[in-house]
C-alpha cells in the first residue's frame, strides 16, 4: 500500500484499492487485508491492520539517496520490529514512546531500524535491495558491477532484479538459504562459515550506522526474525555490537499476535485506528 505512518489503521476502501491494485508492490500482505475486509463486511465489525511493511517514518535526512530524482523508500518487518520493541519495553519497565533502539529482523530478508519512540526514523529498505545481504537478498552492491551485471544479464532488468531479491545472499553462494543447515556445514567447510560471517559482520555494520541516527545514545540493540534461533550466532553478532547498547535476543516472528494486538489496543481505546488519506 502507500507510505503511511506506523500504527493500526482500518482496512477501509482506500486501503482495500491500494491492496488490490498493485500500484505500491505487490505482498502477502495485500491478500490479507483483502480477506478480512471481506470477512468484516459480512460480520459488519472493523478490520484493522498495524504496522504495514510500507510503514515510512524516514527522517528528512534519511530520505536523501545521493542521485538527484531518487529518494530513499522506507520497506521494512515494521510489524515484527515495533512488537519487539514493546515486548522489550514492557520486560525492562521502559516507555516505548521514549525508548531508542535498534531492532535487526534477520529473516529470508534483513532490516535494522532505528526506533525512536517508536517511530523508525531510518532504515534499510530490504526490498530495494539496500542493507546486508541475507538468506536469500543480495543487499549493497558496487554500483559499478552491479551495472555491468545488468548489461549482461539474460532477462532484463525485471529478471535481475528478481534474481537478486529471491536468488541472492546465501542462496547464490551455496543453493541453500536455511542459515541452521549452513551452520552445521561450516564446520567442515571453511568457505561457508567464511561467508556466514560475512553476513553477520554486514548485520553488525548496519545496527552501528542505526545508532549515527540515534545520535549514539540507544537503549538496546533486540535481534528478532528466524535467524535468532541460532543461539550461537547470536552471540557472535552481539559481541560485535554489545559496545553500542546491551543486545536482547527475541528469536522468531509472531506476526499473528503483533495483529491481533494492535486491534486489541484500538478495541481497548490505547490507540485510535486511522485512514489511509
Amino acid at each position: 500500500i502507500r507510505p503511511i505512518r506506523g500504527g493500526s489503521f482500518l482496512v477501509d476502501e482506500t486501503a482495500a484499492r491500494d491492496a488490490a491494485g498493485g500500484e505500491y508492490g505487490m505482498h502477502p500482505a495485500n491478500v490479507g487485508m483483502l480477506i478480512a475486509r471481506d470477512l468484516g463486511q459480512q460480520l459488519g465489525i472493523p478490520a484493522i491492520f498495524t504496522d504495514a511493511p510500507a510503514t515510512d517514518e524516514l527522517s528528512d535526512l534519511a530520505r536523501v539517496s545521493g542521485f538527484a530524482g531518487i529518494r530513499r523508500r522506507s520497506i521494512f518487518h515494521a510489524l515484527n520490529a515495533k512488537r519487539v520493541a514493546r515486548l522489550h519495553c514492557r520486560s525492562q519497565g521502559l516507555d516505548p514512546y521514549s525508548a531508542r533502539l535498534i531492532v535487526a529482523h534477520m529473516g529470508g530478508g534483513i532490516t535494522v531500524c532505528a526506533l525512536k519512540g517508536l517511530r523508525a526514523i531510518d532504515v534499510n529498505s530490504g526490498v530495494d535491495g539496500e542493507g546486508p545481504f541475507s538468506p536469500e537478498r543480495a543487499g549493497s552492491l558496487p554500483a559499478r558491477q552491479l551495472l555491468q551485471l545488468a548489461r549482461d544479464y539474460e532477462g532484463g532488468p525485471d529478471a535481475l532484479f528478481e534474481a537478486l531479491y529471491r536468488q541472492g545472499g546465501l542462496q547464490s553462494y551455496f543453493g541453500v538459504n536455511h542459515v541452521g543447515e549452513l551452520i552445521k556445514r561450516s564446520e567442515k567447510e571453511p568457505g561457508i562459515a567464511a561467508v556466514l560471517d560475512a553476513m553477520c559482520y554486514n548485520i553488525a555494520k548496519q545496527a552501528a550506522g542505526m545508532a549515527v541516527a540515534l545520535e549514539g545514545r540507544v537503549d538496546a540493540i533486540l535481534l528478532t526474525g528466524g535467524i535468532a534461533y541460532n543461539t550461537a550466532y547470536m552471540a557472535q553478532l552481539r559481541r560485535m555490537v554489545d559496545w553500542i547498547a546491551p543486545c536482547a535476543v527475541y528469536p522468531g516472528e509472531d506476526e499473528l499476535s503483533a495483529l491481533a494486538e494492535g486491534a486489541l489496543r484500538v478495541l481497548t481505546g490505547q490507540e485510535e485506528a486511522g485512514r489511509i488519506e
